[in-house]
């Protein structure tokens, strides 16, 4: 691990520490070595004019001396020494230059070259130690001062030249100091003393200064180092931001003429030329919105930021600017400088994402979000006089069929279709959009409400037309709802909402046809949506009610059965008949908690029936297909002990119109119970007859149309005879409806009929008010109304619990 680049406070503050070695991180103590080795070798030179000239010096003050001999031998010595410093470190500096190229940090800076100084530096210190020794015992107080001042002069001199490599220099200190201190004392003058003492402190002080100077040596090459190698970091990232950015700079004149560009720049995906010196800036680009800001901002001498402009010379090349205006040091406005990027890639795919947010992908149509933000700008902009505008919803009639024959690839093939002849008959449409699936809208105005008119039937028309995909021919027609909008400002959710009902009176008219809203589907919608919540309400409040209408065996003249007929005790409106709301209860979803009211109230009224009566209970096509019928039904069973033949589910032809193959599933899985299954209504749907084969039925019910009719038609009599015919040779049994004269009820005893139901029996009553037709157990014999368990299955599954089911049906057999 390398030490950090950077000596602690404490280094550098205390004086002990001063005397101490120095913290050099691992990795820099070769490059530091180096460095003093450098340092000092370049001084070698300098050294060694310096010890020459103080060697002459001493030869030539002290020649004549009792050391004369004694001086040349140290002067032959001294000088031999110098010599060989000066080569060494010559032959030294040669080999370092020639092998270069070739040498590790740890080579350059050897702690065997600093050793080699410290030694060199240590004979020279004794060399010059020796001096006051040969001379101060020996000559006078004059010759003495001489020698102080040059051993004094060396040993300042000699440190300062080799203080880079502190144990050179304390290795030349520490003889010398001790020399001239020895030289002094052997000089017997007591003044000496004194002389050595300042000699130490003199060298205390050098040899402090000396590790003082080594430590900001070594201090100021880390700060180097760390600088160095920010400064790399630095570079690195510009190099890397140079080669991976499309951005460079741009600056102008005072009068906005491109005078300089450091980075001349631009990605190749442009298709244009950068900037160059001696243009206009604004020139570069064309002329709208963003180019008029440029243009202010510049005149202004005011900064802009991320200012997106299109290129003059490509349709295709966007830039993104950023510029401020400069100034020189008294305050005279120079021009701007800036920074330029090439966004074209990323303003495609702007664009791209902006195109998806508002319009459909598919035809290329604006979608919801699109119509909404354009309703909402349109709401505040006055008509003009003597037009009309409006909102025209569409729903296909048919795309349903398309998709499961032709597949989904021809369903977008017929909106991509539809979406082109919206454009080629609403010409004087403000928007078409797709709103998803099948469902298109248009804002339209035209010149007067006829016109109006006339431009919604021909686009009707259009829509209505057959389409040709991929070889097949397609009639797929259109609903539309009109929807005016007034002179006055209309709430955009409520301009929707009479638009969607307007859509919705013309899937009833028959579709492939137009309505306009008026206030009267409003009102129709509002009444919807009040008997809707009244229904809820009704559930929560209990007030919905059984009513039971017999039904006579024509054999025996007994009641053997009664229809369950639902009624409604308004708090206000008092007793409404099932003809004024089941419809509303259909069509909002709510008639599956009704039917399955209605189940678990039917079974706890054949509790109190006699054991031959069966009770009948009509079930709607939107309850057969819920998840919860087989369980409420065997619950209820369970619960109430009534055996399941007794309970007889009437169906009409229209719940097996639509998804035939499961509705005759939950059909068996109804009769496997034991209940009884009967075709209510025969005759007034549709293609009964296959039901009949596919699906053995108990019992046919003749709809009270053609029963009504016997008296005076004969076609009726015909059919109810052929029906009963039909009904004994499938081996099932027939009830009439709607008996309601002497007549009817002898001609349908001749042919044969089961049963009959009607008025002349007896009109719906609650079951205490039939107690005159057949017994009626009380409440209290029974032991009360007991609690049906109900368990409510998941909304988006149509199958229960294979187990559960085999469960419930053993409770109920049990």
């Amino acid at each position: 691990m390398h030490k950090p680049l950077q000596l602690q406070e404490s280094d550098s503050k205390s004086v002990a520490s001063l005397i101490g070695p120095v913290d050099v991180p691992e990795d820099q103590a070769p490059i530091i070595r180096a460095k003093q080795l450098e340092n000092v070798g370049r001084l070698t030179l300098v050294i060694a004019l310096a010890n020459l000239t103080n060697i002459a010096v001493v030869m030539l003050s002290f020649w004549n001396t009792p050391a004369n001999r004694l001086l040349g031998f140290w002067s032959a010595t001294l000088i031999l020494a110098t010599l060989v410093a000066v080569v060494g470190n010559f032959q030294a500096q040669r080999k370092r230059n020639r092998k270069s190229k070739n040498y590790t940090v740890s080579e350059a800076g050897s702690q065997q070259g600093i050793e080699r100084y410290a030694r060199i530096a240590s004979l020279m210190g004794v060399l010059w130690g020796i001096l006051p020794l040969l001379i101060m015992p020996f000559t006078d107080s004059t010759s003495q001062l001489a020698v102080s001042i040059i051993i004094g002069g060396m040993m300042f001199g000699g440190v300062i030249l080799i203080g880079r490599i502190p144990e050179a220099a304390i290795a030349f200190l520490v003889p010398i100091t001790a020399g001239y201190v020895v030289g002094l004392q052997l000089s017997q003058d007591p003044r000496n003393d004194f002389l050595s003492v300042l000699a130490l402190v003199y060298a205390a002080v050098l040899l402090i200064s000396t590790r003082w100077s080594h430590r900001q040596f070594v201090e100021q090459h880390l700060s180097g180092v760390a600088v160095q190698q920010q400064a790399q970091l630095i570079g690195l990232l510009l190099r890397d931001f140079e080669e991976s950015t499309s951005d460079w700079l741009w600056q102008t004149d005072s009068r906005g003429t491109l005078v300089e560009i450091p980075m001349p720049t631009i990605s190749e995906s442009a298709g244009v030329e950068a900037m160059a010196r001696g243009v206009k800036i604004e020139s570069l680009f064309k002329p709208n919105d963003a180019r008029a800001t440029l243009v202010k901002c510049l005149q202004r001498h005011q900064g802009f930021r991320d200012l997106v402009v299109n290129v003059a010379e490509s349709d295709e090349a966007w830039w993104s600017l950023t510029g401020k205006p400069i100034y020189d040091s008294v305050g005279n406005f120079l021009g701007f400088r800036g920074v330029a990027s090439d966004i074209t890639q990323s303003k495609a795919i702007e664009d791209r994402i902006a195109f998806m947010a508002h319009y459909d992908p598919l035809t290329s149509l604006p979608n919801r979000a699109f119509l909404h933000e354009h309703l909402e700008k349109a709401a505040l902009r006055p008509i003009p006089d003597r037009h009309v505008r409006a909102l025209l919803w569409l729903d296909l009639d048919n795309f349903k069929w398309v998709n499961d024959t032709l597949g989904h690839p021809a369903g977008d093939e017929l909106l991509v279709q539809v979406a082109d002849r919206l454009n080629e008959s609403a010409t004087s449409a403000q928007v078409i959009s797709r709103l998803g699936g099948d469902e298109f809208a248009v804002l339209i105005e035209c010149e007067g409400h006829d016109v109006l008119m006339e431009t919604v039937s021909g686009i009707s028309e259009h829509l209505n037309a057959p389409y040709e995909i991929w070889g097949s021919t397609v009639h797929c027609g259109a609903s539309i709802g009109v929807r005016v909008i007034d002179q006055h400002n209309i709430e955009l959710q409520t301009l929707l909402k009479h638009a969607d009902l307007a859509l919705y009176q013309a899937k009833e008219a028959g579709k492939r046809t137009w309505c306009v809203f008026t206030d009267e589907l409003a009102d129709k919608a509002k009444l919807r949506r009040d008997i809707e919540v009244d229904l809820h309400r009704a559930l929560e409040n209990n007030e919905l009610l059984l009513f039971f209408q017999p039904q006579m065996c024509t054999r025996s003249g007994e009641i053997t059965g009664c229809e369950t007929l639902l009624r409604w005790k308004h708090p206000t409106k008092g007793l409404i008949g099932p003809g004024n709301f089941i419809q509303h209860a259909e069509d909002s979803g709510i008639i599956t908690r009704l039917g399955d009211w209605a189940l678990r109230e039917a079974l706890e009224a054949a509790r109190r029936l006699p054991e031959n009566m069966r009770i009948a209970v009509n079930i709607s096509p939107l309850q057969i297909h819920s998840s919860s019928l087989l369980t409420t039904i065997v619950n209820g069973l369970a619960a109430t002990q009534v055996d399941p033949s007794r309970l007889e589910l009437e169906i009409t032809e229209s719940v097996l119109m639509t998804d035939t193959d499961f509705t005759l599933e939950r059909l068996k899985q109804l009769k496997d119970v034991g209940m009884r299954i009967s075709l209510d209504d025969f005759g007034t749907g549709f293609s009964s007859l296959n039901y009949l084969r596919r699906f053995p039925f108990d019992k046919l019910k003749i709809d009270k149309s053609f029963v009504e009719d016997i008296d005076y038609s004969d076609d009726s009599r015909a059919i109810t005879k052929a029906t009963l015919e039909l009904a004994k040779a499938l081996n099932m049994s027939c009830t009439a409806e709607g008996v309601e004269t002497e007549s009817q009820k002898q001609f349908l005893t001749e042919i044969g009929c089961d049963e009959l139901q009607g008025f002349l029996i007896s009109r719906p009553q609650p079951l205490d008010k039939l107690t005159h037709l057949f017994e009626v157990k009380s409440v209290e014999a029974v032991g009360g109304p007991r609690e049906v368990s109900f368990t409510r299955a998941a909304p988006s599954s149509r199958d229960t619990d294979s187990g559960q089911e085999e469960g419930a049906r053993k409770r109920a057999a049990g």
